[in-house]
Parts: C-alpha cells; sequence; structure tokens
C-alpha cells in the first residue's frame, strides 16, 4: 500500500486529484492483473494447474503465498500504477466525474468522484488482459522477458561490471546514475535475497550495494574523503573534507560529488570508475566461494560501514572484515589521484594568495 501511495503523489501534482483515490485505484490495477487466465471454450477461464513445479490453483500461483504478490510483482505494480494514476487524473482534469453539491462532505464527495475513473481503469486492465490472454500470454510474462535479461546479467561478475561502470558513468555527467540503475535493480537483489534465504548463495542480493561496494557513496569515496578531511594540503580539499566525513560514514557524498566537484572532473573520473568496480569484485568472489555469507537481511542504506554487512548476512563477523578490506581497496585506488589533486589545488591556492599579496 505504501508503495501505491509513494507512486500515487510522485504522479500527481494537481491540488484537485486525491492522492489516496489514485493509490487506491493503482491498487485496483494490479490486483486484476495477479490471476493467471487463459481461453477455453470460448471463454476466460482460471488456471489451475498442480505439478512438481508448478502450483496454481485457480488462477493464483501459490509457493509459500501468493507468487506474483512477491518480488515479482513488482514491475507489474509500478506499470498498472502508472496507467491507474495517468487515467484518473485525465478524467479529473476532464471534469469527467460525478460532481456533488457542496453541502456533501469532502471525503463523500472524493468517493464520487472517483466513480467514473474507477470503471474506465477497470475496462482499460480488462482489455490489456483480454489482447494479452489471446496471444497466451499476461503482463507479468511480457514484463518477464527484460527482467530476465537483467537477472542473467546481474548475476555474473562481467554483467555487474557493467552495470557499475553505466552506474557511475551517468554520475560522471551530472545524472543521479545510482537512483536510476537501482530503480531497475530493486526487484532482483530483493529476489535474490529471497532466494539466499531459501538456502542460495548469490552474491548480489539485498544490499550487496552498499555495504561492500559504494562504501561513502557512489564512488566508494568513504576513504577518501577522511584522507582529504585530515590530511589534504589544499584548504579547500580539507574544508570539503570536514563538511563530508560524518555523511560518508552513512554512505551519502553529494558533498563530494558535487562540491570537490567529482562531476565533469577528469582527475577523478579513473578511480570513480575503478574503486566500485574494485570492490564490487572483491565481494562478489568473497561470497561467490562461501568465505562471507550471502545478504539474506535488509539493513537500512545508510547503516554504517561493517554494520551493514554484519546484519545483511544475519551476524556474519567476516562480513565486517570485508567492509573494511574493500573500503581499504578503494581507497588505496583513489590515493594517487587525489593526492595528486590535492597538489595541484595546493599550487593554485599558492599562486592566487601570491597574487593578492602582490596586488
Amino acid at each position: 500500500m505504501i508503495f501505491f501511495v509513494r507512486t500515487a503523489f510522485g504522479l500527481i501534482l494537481q491540488s484537485t486529484i486525491n492522492p489516496l483515490n489514485g493509490a487506491l485505484l493503482s491498487m485496483m490495477a494490479f490486483f486484476m492483473c495477479i490471476p493467471e487466465l487463459v481461453f477455453k471454450g470460448g471463454t476466460a477461464t482460471l488456471v489451475t494447474e498442480i505439478t512438481k513445479d508448478n502450483k496454481i490453483i485457480d488462477g493464483y500461483a501459490i509457493a509459500g503465498g501468493v507468487t506474483r504478490l512477491g518480488t515479482t510483482g513488482i514491475f507489474t505494480a509500478i506499470i498498472m500504477s502508472i496507467i491507474a494514476v495517468k487515467l484518473y487524473a485525465w478524467f479529473v482534469k476532464k471534469n469527467i466525474v460525478v460532481s456533488m453539491p457542496d453541502t456533501v462532505p469532502a471525503g463523500v464527495s472524493r468517493s464520487f468522484t472517483a466513480l467514473i475513473p474507477t470503471a474506465a481503469i477497470a475496462l482499460t486492465v480488462i482489455i490489456i488482459n483480454g489482447i494479452l490472454m489471446a496471444f497466451n500470454t499476461d503482463i507479468y510474462k511480457i514484463v518477464a522477458i527484460p527482467f530476465g535479461f537483467v537477472t542473467n546479467l546481474t548475476s555474473t561478475w562481467v554483467g555487474l561490471m557493467v552495470v557499475y561502470f553505466i552506474m557511475h558513468a551517468l554520475w560522471i555527467v551530472g545524472i543521479h546514475g545510482a537512483t536510476i540503475v537501482t530503480s531497475f535493480l530493486t526487484p532482483i537483489v530483493l529476489s535474490n535475497m529471497q532466494l539466499n534465504q531459501k538456502g542460495a548463495n548469490i552474491p548480489f542480493a539485498g544490499e550487496f550495494n552498499n555495504c561492500f561496494v559504494t562504501i561513502g557513496g557512489s564512488g566508494a569515496t568513504l576513504g577518501m574523503v577522511i584522507f582529504i578531511a585530515f590530511f589534504a594540503k589544499s584548504a579547500q580539499l580539507g574544508a570539503l573534507g570536514k563538511a563530508s566525513v560524518v555523511p560518508a560514514f552513512f554512505n551519502i557524498n553529494e558533498p563530494i560529488l558535487f562540491g570537490m566537484p567529482v562531476v565533469y572532473n577528469p582527475y577523478t573520473a579513473i578511480p570513480f570508475f575503478l574503486a566500485p568496480m574494485a570492490s564490487m569484485s572483491m565481494a562478489y568472489f568473497a561470497i561467490s566461494m562461501h568465505w562471507v555469507k550471502p545478504m539474506i537481511a535488509q539493513p537500512a542504506w545508510p547503516t554504517p560501514l561493517g554494520l551493514s554487512g554484519f546484519i545483511g548476512t544475519a551476524g556474519d563477523w567476516r562480513a565486517i572484515v570485508l567492509a573494511f578490506v574493500c573500503a581499504l581497496v578503494a581507497f588505496l585506488i583513489w590515493f594517487p589521484f587525489i593526492k595528486f589533486y590535492d597538489g595541484k589545488l595546493y599550487k593554485d591556492e599558492q599562486a592566487k594568495g601570491a597574487a593578492e599579496a602582490a596586488a
């Protein structure tokens, strides 16, 4: 329910449109897509199939609960939320609604406002499901095609290298790569974490990214921030480091990305790419080779270094060691580049000070 409310608030900007109605209509559209249907004898029939591998009863796939209500339904929920909210907003803006007198309480009036949009949304979802059913598929199976490709990509070391390259390439040009890329990866890491809870050993699961890879924020900048906070010669870098060191422990480094800056900065681009790739590689192979347990719990992303891995692996002390080793390796990659950049800024500051003194 929280997901649908957040989606509705994100899509609805007009004050005359009730976000709660949008959330409820999104949920309705999503639930209409859950049952598995087939055409049989010219009518839509709920699928019932009980085999060794599948258990579908009256259209609902069951595996420790209704399968389609789990992580596999996140993308479908997003699509249905967009469709439902956009239709609802269009009907309200065009005033194609049941209007009530001003004397009617606002809560009651809003309920009637949603009647016509509700019918339109339900009819739209029925048509979409009917068309897909005619081709012996449904929206879940359609979504599973690109989802399966991305899942296979993230199950390999090479695939994850590509993922982190894209994430940081977006950052370099000023686009929040972490938000964009992880929005597609969230269903995958949640699904992988669920599989790990059942005995699998998948490295890329849960908060793998914030626990072991982007330590201190995108670019794995924690060690670098600590260095400039206490050892930088440049007054600019030193002040920036001191202001950023506490947020960095909680994986927040926008002050560094835009204050140093890292964005559009050729002096920091190489370590910004290489550091997270190196830390990802270490964590990936450590978990793959069973040196550290996989992620089976979901710590909050700002959880500090070491503690997040300890919580995510349900108490494996080796995850703490791995997190610190990943942070150290990332810093060693950063060190020669930030040392050179610090020296350059220091010389520029000295030259500027001399010029001002001469003037």
